[in-house]
């Protein structure tokens, strides 16, 4: 195994220690090979059945897990810690009495990610719980960057789908503008227009359908001066 010697941990690798033993010695034994350690942070858990809960609330970033206890089977534990979604992707290193390879296989064939034969070498309990750590923590940052990525592909796609909209949108736009240009007919009398069905219109009345423009009747100045002057004449 490729552990990080003890001084090569940078400090964005914090480890967050949780053992779950019985016997309070193994937990106060592991304390103090960790001690004096800034990286290192322990944590001890004499219940295995408050081990869960617990390990849902501190988020450690290895678990160190006893596999005999006479409360519950250290085995049975661990399967319970593997279905707890806070715990279902962290790292748990058996510690055991036991050095058989039937045991060693069982305990990797319910989720353990290592395996010491308590009580293991300080500097060798170091270097595995600092490797764990680095290898899990690296892991969620993957998993968080992968999710901005997603994340990001997402709002591009949503983007596109916008702008996609947007597009089509203008060109009936200009579908509808170009209809209004070229050569429109119009009568040089009356100022109808005439369509492409031979029927003539008013000239507002046509581009009211071709067009969003919407017309407010009214006189210009001219207009206005001509029709009081055919007024006053009239009376």
């Amino acid at each position: 195994m490729n552990s990080p010697k003890d001084h090569e941990l940078p400090d964005s690798y914090h480890a967050l220690v949780l053992l779950i033993d019985d016997q309070a010695f193994v937990g106060d034994a592991v304390s103090r090979a960790l001690a004096g350690q800034e990286d290192l942070d322990f944590h001890f858990c004499p219940d295995p059945f408050q081990a869960v809960e617990l390990a849902s609330q501190l988020k450690p970033t290895v678990i160190l897990l006893d596999l005999v206890m006479p409360q519950m089977d250290g085995l049975t534990l661990l399967r319970c810690l593997r279905a707890h979604p806070a715990t279902a992707q962290t790292p748990i290193v058996v510690l055991s009495a036991e050095e058989e390879a039937q045991t060693k296989s069982d305990a990797f064939a319910q989720g353990a990610n290592d395996y010491l034969v308590k009580l293991p070498d300080v500097i060798e309990l170091r270097a595995r719980i600092r490797y764990h750590t680095r290898a899990h923590l690296n892991r969620l940052q993957r998993e968080e960057a992968y999710a901005a990525l997603r994340e990001s592909q997402h709002e591009l796609v949503r983007k596109n789908t916008e702008l996609s909209l947007m597009n089509e949108e203008l060109k009936k736009a200009f579908a509808e503008v170009r209809q209004l240009q070229g050569l429109l007919p119009i009568c040089c009398s009356c100022k109808k227009i005439r369509d492409d069905k031979n029927y003539w219109h008013q000239i507002d009345t046509y581009l009211s359908e071709h067009t969003d423009v919407i017309f407010s009747h009214s006189l210009c100045p001219d207009c206005y001066a001509k029709v009081m002057k055919e007024w006053n004449d009239n009376n």
